[in-house]
């Protein structure tokens, strides 16, 4: 049902296609939902998405000059000692120099961010506008362990965080474990509201052979160490089947199919819509998530795809990462690995029959009322609400 506060007017700000991206696409189309005049700010969108007005973020060129020339800005923006300098750096960084000019004239009721780096301007244009501030990562250990991270991008979180965290009106993180993290750094509450995808009605698709379909779906990015969900396959019993469907790093991707050369039970098939994830993965048997923990994210991560294989009644196969091993284990739907190991994990499915992956997938059925953005909404609805003095009712 809308709602009908229709001169509220809500901007959406982040760095991604909003219309491929997950968690900005639902926050867009919950604010429709409620009535208010949506605008975007992000880089431009490949699938039409409903808003009022776009502010389109040119999409970063690629060639080696415009790469080094965005190390060297991000050089400047995390040392240099002048506020102005780091910020002009950071702008050009990013490709948002014009965006203070897009955007006057423009008022805001409610400005909601999805990324750490938006915040300045966020700031500039809120005027009395309140801002929802979305921490999809905790920003100070998004990259740890890799060297330029580390050197030149960290110093420039901790700046942003330092500097704005304090001063956002609500913050919503995605796991319990970046919850406790930033409750910590700032001493103050956090939401949690999940990265759920809507309620799909389906029914699960049992196995009636003794072969297993696994799934694989999501970026290809290096530091998630794909290649061992390859590693992995390699160790399983001969019923076992497994698709990938990959986004992101083509050059990575193209590792990867030549790593799963000569293993004709693998293969990658082309994405889909973000519409159509699930009932594409639907027909698959397990949901496949294995990552090293490389880093505090990592560990503590509670994604988009794992909800999305409980939503098409997959079983999940998971590392031992926390939050989604106590949801696993809370609906009784999937394995979990003793520890983080290829040899743990491949152990884990190779202990699984037939039997076990359909009782799974019957469990992923009874949470999926639970686990979807229909139930986490709620809280938005309820933070929004009192953010902006509203009373909107369900």
């Amino acid at each position: 049902m809308p709602y009908t506060f229709n001169n509220v007017n809500v901007l959406v700000m982040c760095l991604a296609d909003p219309s491929g991206n997950p968690r900005p696409f639902r926050t867009i189309k919950l604010c429709r939902k409620m009535g208010f005049n949506v605008s975007v700010f992000g880089y431009p969108p490949q699938n039409e998405l409903d808003v009022d007005s776009y502010y389109p973020i040119p999409s970063p060129l690629t060639n080696i000059i415009h790469k080094v020339a965005r190390r060297v800005y991000g050089v400047i923006a995390s040392f240099s000692p002048i506020s102005f300098i780091q910020t002009f750096a950071e702008d050009r960084r990013l490709g948002i120099s014009n965006a203070l000019k897009m955007f006057e004239g423009k008022s805001f009721e409610l400005i909601i961010v999805e990324d750490l780096s938006l915040l300045p301007l966020a700031f500039k244009i809120k005027k009395t506008g309140k801002i929802l501030f979305d921490a999809r990562e905790y920003y100070l250990c998004q990259n740890e362990g890799n060297l330029w991270f580390d050197i030149v991008e960290k110093p420039r979180r901790v700046q942003l965080c330092k500097k704005f965290l304090s001063k956002c009106d609500s913050i919503i993180t995605v796991s319990n474990g970046l919850k406790e993290e930033y409750e910590k750094l700032l001493n103050m509450k956090i939401a949690l509201i999940r990265s759920t995808p809507s309620y799909v009605d389906l029914k699960p698709h049992l196995i009636k052979s003794e072969k297993i379909r696994m799934v694989y779906h999501g970026a290809a990015n290096r530091n998630r160490k794909v290649e061992n969900l390859i590693e992995i396959f390699k160790m399983l019993n001969d019923n076992f089947e497994m698709d990938f469907i990959l986004v992101g790093n083509k050059k990575y991707q193209q590792e990867l199919k030549e790593m799963a050369r000569g293993i004709p039970k693998i293969r990658f098939i082309d994405p889909v819509p973000l519409s159509e994830i699930v009932t594409t993965i639907a027909h698959y048997d397990i949901g496949f998530f294995y990552y090293e923990p490389t880093n505090f994210n990592i560990l503590n991560c509670l994604p988009n795809k794992f909800f999305e294989y409980i939503q098409a009644r997959l079983m999940v196969a998971i590392g031992p990462c926390p939050d989604m091993a106590e949801l696993v284990s809370t609906y009784n739907c999937g394995v979990v690995a003793e520890s983080f190991s290829n040899e743990a994990m491949a152990k884990a499915l190779n202990s699984l029959d037939i039997e076990a992956v359909n009782n799974a997938k019957k469990q992923s059925d009874t949470a999926t009322k639970e686990l979807c953005f229909e139930k986490e909404q709620v809280k938005l609805i309820k933070m929004i609400n009192e953010l902006m003095d509203f009373v909107i009712e369900e």
